[in-house]
C-alpha cells in the first residue's frame, strides 16, 4: 500500500522550503531598500535600486518556478488524493491501488505569495488531518450538512482504499436511510436495531488484531507491513445523530472503540447534536477526551495555515460512478514471499541439529516476515509431539505445507529430518517431492490400506528405535544423540497426511484410528511426529478422538466455517475468536499448547510460494545432496498408477548387494532378511527344497513386494483367474522374465503355451519375454498339440524323479509350465462321460491333473491363467483347485470369489473404479489374503525396457 505521506512528501516539502525562502527574500528586499533611503547620493541611489530590483526579480524567478513545479507536482497526484472529489472522472479510475490513510484529505488550503514585480501568486494544497496516525475521535457538528459532510468522508475514504476499507455506518433515527449506498459498499457491517451487538463485534475486532497484528514493534495497523497486512481491513464507523436514540450500552461501546480503535484501524466520526443530552451521568468530554472538531456549521475545516475549503461530494453521478468502480475493481494480490521466511543461500542450509528438537519458520506476524513458526520435539522442558491443521477449501492448507516441508528441508539435512508424505485418496499436493532428498516415501492418491500401512511402518520403526534405546541404556531419542549416536544416525522421522480422513475410511476393525493413537502416544521419544491436516479437526471414521488429541500439542487453524468454528473443541474462546478473524487465504493460527485460552496463540501470514519456486528449491536441494556425495532413496506409492519391475527394492537390493550370483548361504541371509531392510522376511528359506522367488507386483505398504515362492512341496503351483488380460499377462511375463534370478541356464527348464488369440494385442508377449529374457532357451506352443511330445517328456521326468532318491533327485532342474488363457486350451477341459459326469477325457487332460496333485514335489510346477472361475471350473473341480497354494484373484462376483477363495474379497477389489487394478493373493497354507497391485503388461515398449532393464542385471551375474 502507498501511503498519502509518501505522496505529499515532496509537495510538502517544497512549500515550505518556499514559504521560507519568500520571507527571506522580503526581508532582504526591505533591508536593500532601507540602506538605499539613507543614501542621499542620488547616482548612488539609481545604481542601488538597479542592482536591487536585479537581484529580487531573479530570486522572484526563482520561487515563481518553484512554485510552478509544485503546483505541477499536485496535479499529478492520484485521484483518491486530490482535493476535490466531484472534478474527478471516476468512470476511468482503474480503482486498483491502496493508500494508507496515516491522514485523511478533507479539503484543500489555498496559500497566496506576493512575488513583486512578478506579481501575485497562489497555490492550492490537499488539505490533510491526521486519521490512523492519531488517536483521536473525529466528530463534526450536527447540522443541514450532516449527511454531505459524512458522504464525503466514506466515499473518500472508499476511494483511498478501495480492497482494505470497511463501513459502518449507523442512522437509528432514520433506520439505514441516511446512507442508501450502503448495499453497493464492497465491505460493509449491516447495522439492525440490535447496535450494541454490532459495536460488540467491532470490540472483538479490535481485540483479534491487537493479538494479530500489533505488538511492541507494531503499534498500529497502518504500520504493518504490506505483505503481512494482506487485506485487512481499515473500519470508518459513522454515529448518525449522535447522541439521539443510542442507550447507555452503546454510547459506551462506542467510546471504547474510539479510544482502542485508531491503532487497530477502526476510526469514529460522531455528527453530534449539541442539543441532545447523554443519558444520566454520562459525559461527553469523559467519553471522548480525544474528541477532534473537523467541520464547522460553515462546512469550513477548522484550521489551517491559508484558507481552507472543505471537499464535498452530494451528486449522484459522482457516488454512482465510484460505486460503480469499486464493483469492477480486482483486488491487488498481496502475499507474503517465501524468500522473506527462509534462508536462500544454499551454503547456509542444514545448519540446524534436530537433536533437540525441529523449527521452521513459515510465515510472519504484524512485526517481522518470519516469526510464525511449527516446531516439534523438546524446547525449554515443554513437549511438541504432532500435530494437526484444519482448514476450509480455498484457506492456503496445500501452500502451508510446503512451506513447512521446504522450510524445515532448508535448515535440517537428510541425515536429521527425513519426511513421510501421504496425500489423501485424491490428493496430489505431493507429487513433486519424490525428487527431494529428504523424503523417505511419498504417497500419491493413497488408499486407505496403503495409508495404515504406512502409520504400521512407522510404528515399527518406533518399536526398532525405542528397543535400540533400551539395550543400550537411553531412555529416549534425544538422549541417544547427545551420546553421540552410537549405533548410527538417527534422523527424526515426520509424518506428515493431507486429507487424514482416509486413514478410517472402509476400516470395520478400527486400526486406523488405533494406529494413529499409538503413534500419537508413544512416538516422540522415538524422534517420530506427526503433522495431519484436514477441513476439521474431527474427521468422519475417526475413533476415540480424544484419545488422539490428547497428545496433539501443536493445533494449527485457517479460515473455516462458522459452524465448524462454533463447534470446535480444540480451541479455548479466545482462540476460536482468532480463528473468526482468519477471512482470507493464508491467514493462521497457531497454538502449541493444545489451543488452551491460558496462553496466547501465535497469529499471522504463512508465506507464499509458488511453482516455480518450489521446483527451483527442490532441484538446489537434490544438487547440494548430490555434491555432498548423498543418493536419494525415496520410496514412492501412487495409488493410481500400476508398479514397475524396475522399481521393485528388494530386485534392485539383490543385484545391488551381490556382484555374482547368490551362495545359498547369502540366499538365507537375503530371505531372512526383513522388508524394510531390502530383504523377503522369509525365515524357511531352505536350499534342499529349491525355493524360487518371483515377485507379481506390489503390495499395499511401503516396503512390501508381492510375490510367491515356490519350493518342492506338495502343491506348490499358481493359479491366476480374472477378466483383466493386461494384469493376467503381466503376471505370467514378468514371472517368466524372473526364472534367471533363482538358477543358472541348464538349471530349470520353461515350457510355454499361448492361448491368447492371434491377432490380439495379447497375443505374441509370452513369446517376447522367452526371447529377450530367457534367450530363447523356453519352448512356446501356440497348440496344445505342439505341447504334448513336451508333455510327454515331463511325465516321463515326473516318474523318473519318483523313483529317484532325494539327494538325487534334488539336483535336478526345477520345471515350469505356463499356460497363458488356459480357457481356451479344450484339451485341458474335462468331458460329459456316459453317466453324465465331468471327467478328464484326453491323456493330456489327465496328465495335467497328476503334474497338479503330484509334479510340485519333485519340481514341476504349473503356472496357469483363466479369464473367469466359470472357465476355470470347466477345467478342475472343486478338489483339484485345492491343489493351487497360490491363487491370484483379479476383480469378480461375490459368488466366483466365494467359490475360488472361500472369501469374497474379491468382489471388492475394484470398488473405487477400474483404474488401478488390485489383485488378491491367497496362499492356501498361510489363508492370509494380500492386497496388491499387480505388473500390467500395457504397451510393447514398455515391456521390452523393463525386459532389457533385467537381462542388464542378469549379465552382472553370468
Amino acid at each position: 500500500m502507498n501511503d498519502l505521506d509518501a505522496v505529499l512528501q515532496q509537495a510538502d516539502s517544497a512549500r515550505k522550503e518556499l514559504i521560507g525562502q519568500l520571507r527571506q527574500k522580503a526581508d532582504k528586499q526591505k533591508k536593500h531598500l532601507n540602506n538605499t533611503l539613507d543614501d542621499l547620493n542620488s547616482n548612488a541611489l539609481a545604481n542601488t535600486i538597479e542592482k536591487s530590483t536585479q537581484a529580487c526579480d531573479q530570486e522572484s524567478e526563482q520561487a515563481r518556478q518553484a512554485i510552478t513545479a509544485v503546483r505541477d507536482m499536485l496535479n499529478r497526484l492520484p485521484k483518491p488524493l486530490q482535493p476535490w472529489l466531484e472534478e474527478i472522472d471516476w468512470t476511468t479510475y482503474t480503482f486498483d491501488q491502496n493508500y494508507l490513510p496515516r491522514n485523511l484529505v478533507v479539503g484543500m488550503e489555498s496559500i497566496e505569495y506576493d512575488l513583486g514585480n512578478l506579481g501575485k501568486h497562489t497555490i492550492n494544497l490537499p488539505k490533510e488531518v491526521p486519521f490512523y496516525s492519531s488517536d483521536s475521535c473525529y466528530f463534526f457538528k450536527q447540522s443541514e450538512h450532516s449527511i454531505e459532510m459524512a458522504n464525503t468522508l466514506v466515499f473518500r475514504l472508499a476511494t483511498m482504499l478501495p480492497y482494505s476499507s470497511q463501513f459502518t455506518l449507523i442512522d437509528p433515527l432514520k433506520m439505514g436511510q441516511s446512507f442508501p449506498y450502503t448495499k453497493r459498499l464492497p465491505f460493509k457491517r449491516m447495522v439492525d436495531n440490535d447496535v450494541s451487538r454490532v459495536l460488540e463485534e467491532i470490540l472483538s475486532d479490535i481485540v483479534r488484531i491487537q493479538n494479530s497484528y500489533l505488538d511492541n514493534n507494531i503499534e498500529r495497523l497502518v504500520d504493518v507491513d504490506e505483505e503481512i497486512l494482506g487485506n485487512a481491513k481499515f473500519e470508518l464507523i459513522i454515529a448518525k445523530d449522535f447522541p439521539q436514540a443510542y442507550d447507555r450500552r452503546s454510547i459506551e461501546l462506542l467510546a471504547k472503540i474510539a479510544s482502542t480503535g485508531p491503532k487497530a484501524g477502526k476510526m469514529v466520526i460522531l455528527d453530534l447534536d449539541e442539543k441532545a443530552e447523554l443519558p444520566n451521568g454520562l459525559n461527553l468530554k469523559s467519553l471522548f477526551p480525544e474528541l477532534l472538531y473537523v467541520y464547522d456549521q460553515s462546512n469550513q475545516i477548522t484550521w489551517g495555515l491559508g484558507k481552507p475549503y472543505r471537499d464535498s461530494i452530494d451528486t449522484p453521478e459522482t457516488m454512482n460512478a465510484i460505486l460503480d468502480g469499486l464493483s469492477r475493481a480486482k483486488p491487488k494480490e498481496t502475499k507474503l514471499g517465501f524468500s522473506d521466511v527462509i534462508v536462500t543461500n544454499p551454503e547456509q542450509w542444514w545448519q540446524e541439529s534436530s537433536t533437540e528438537l525441529i523449527s521452521a519458520p513459515i510465515g510472519g506476524s504484524g512485526s517481522r516476515k518470519n516469526d510464525i513458526e511449527l516446531w516439534f520435539g523438546e524446547r525449554n522442558k515443554q513437549p511438541s509431539s504432532h500435530g494437526m491443521l484444519a482448514a476450509m477449501t480455498g484457506a492456503g492448507k496445500s501452500n502451508l505445507y510446503h512451506a513447512f516441508i521446504l522450510s524445515m528441508a532448508s535448515r535440517y539435512s537428510p541425515d536429521d529430518l527425513q519426511f513421510y508424505l501421504i496425500d489423501g485418496k485424491q490428493g496430489v499436493e505431493f507429487q513433486s517431492y519424490p525428487k527431494l532428498p529428504h523424503a523417505r516415501v511419498v504417497s500419491l492418491n493413497t488408499s486407505p490400506q496403503l495409508a495404515r500401512s504406512v502409520l504400521q511402518e512407522l510404528l515399527d520403526e518406533m518399536n526398532r528405535r525405542n528397543d535400540m534405546f533400551k539395550e543400550l541404556g537411553f531412555s529416549d531419542f534425544i538422549n541417544y544423540r547427545r551420546a553421540g549416536s552410537p549405533n548410527g544416525n538417527l534422523p527424526r522421522l515426520m509424518l506428515i497426511i493431507d486429507e487424514y480422513q482416509t486413514l478410517f475410511e472402509d476400516d470395520k476393525t478400527g486400526l486406523g484410528s488405533q494406529l494413529m493413537i499409538n503413534i500419537a502416544s508413544q512416538s516422540r521419544s522415538a524422534g517420530i511426529h506427526m503433522f495431519v491436516g484436514s477441513q476439521k479437526f474431527v474427521v468422519p471414521g475417526m475413533s476415540q478422538p480424544q484419545a488422539t488429541f490428547s497428545n496433539i500439542n501443536l493445533r494449527v487453524a485457517m479460515k473455516m466455517s462458522g459452524e465448524e468454528i462454533t463447534s470446535l473443541q480444540e480451541f479455548g474462546s479466545k482462540g476460536k475468536q482468532l480463528i473468526r478473524g482468519c477471512t482470507e487465504t493464508g491467514q493462521v493460527v497457531i497454538s502449541h499448547n493444545g489451543g488452551v485460552d491460558e496462553v496466547p496463540c501465535d497469529t499471522g501470514r504463512v508465506a507464499y510460494i509458488d511453482e516455480a519456486h518450489r521446483h527451483e528449491l527442490l532441484q538446489q536441494f537434490v544438487d547440494k545432496w548430490q555434491q555432498q556425495g548423498g543418493e536419494n532413496h525415496t520410496v514412492l506409492l501412487d495409488g493410481s498408477e500400476q508398479p514397475e519391475l524396475t522399481e521393485n527394492t528388494q530386485i534392485n537390493g539383490l543385484f545391488l548387494s551381490h556382484a555374482q550370483r547368490p551362495t545359498e548361504d547369502e540366499w538365507i541371509r537375503y530371505a531372512n532378511k526383513p522388508q524394510h531392510a531390502g530383504g523377503l522376511n522369509d525365515n524357511e528359506w531352505y536350499p534342499i527344497e529349491h525355493p524360487s522367488v518371483f515377485w507379481l507386483g506390489k503390495e499395499m505398504n511401503i516396503h512390501g513386494q508381492a510375490k510367491v515362492i515356490l519350493r518342492r512341496r506338495s502343491h506348490e503351483h499358481v493359479l491366476i483367474v480374472g477378466d483383466s488380460n493386461e494384469a493376467r499377462l503381466g503376471m505370467l511375463g514378468y514371472f517368466l522374465a524372473q526364472m534367471p534370478i533363482n538358477a543358472d541356464a541348464g538349471q530349470y527348464q520353461a515350457h510355454i503355451i499361448e492361448g491368447g488369440i492371434k491377432g490380439s494385442p495379447w497375443y505374441g508377449v509370452m513369446a517376447s519375454v522367452n526371447d529377450i529374457a530367457l534367450q530363447g532357451s523356453a519352448t512356446v506352443s501356440d497348440k496344445f498339440k505342439d505341447f504334448e511330445p513336451q508333455l510327454e517328456s515331463i511325465m516321463a521326468e515326473l516318474e523318473k524323479r519318483r523313483g529317484m532318491d532325494e539327494e538325487e533327485m534334488l539336483s535336478e532342474p526345477s520345471i515350469y509350465i505356463v499356460i497363458n488363457d488356459a480357457q481356451r486350451i479344450k484339451e485341458i477341459a474335462k468331458q460329459d462321460n456316459t453317466y453324465g459326469m465331468k471327467v478328464h477325457g484326453a491323456d493330456s487332460g489327465a496328465h495335467m491333473a497328476a503334474l497338479l496333485e503330484y509334479g510340485s514335489e519333485y519340481g514341476i510346477h504349473l503356472i496357469l491363467s483363466f479369464d473367469n472361475v466359470r472357465s476355470l471350473t470347466k477345467a478342475f473341480d472343486r478338489n483339484e483347485l485345492e491343489n493351487f497354494r497360490h491363487k491370484i484373484a483379479l476383480q469378480m462376483s461375490e459368488e466366483d470369489s466365494f467359490r475360488l477363495l472361500k472369501t469374497r474379497d474379491a468382489a471388492k477389489l475394484q470398488a473405487d473404479g477400474k483404474k488401478p487394478i488390485y489383485a488378491l493373493h491367497i496362499d492356501q497354507m498361510q489363508n492370509r489374503p494380500t492386497k496388491f497391485k499387480p505388473y500390467c503388461y500395457t504397451q510393447a515398449s514398455q515391456l521390452q525396457q523393463s525386459l532389457e532393464h533385467l537381462v542388464q542385471q542378469y549379465a552382472k551375474w553370468s
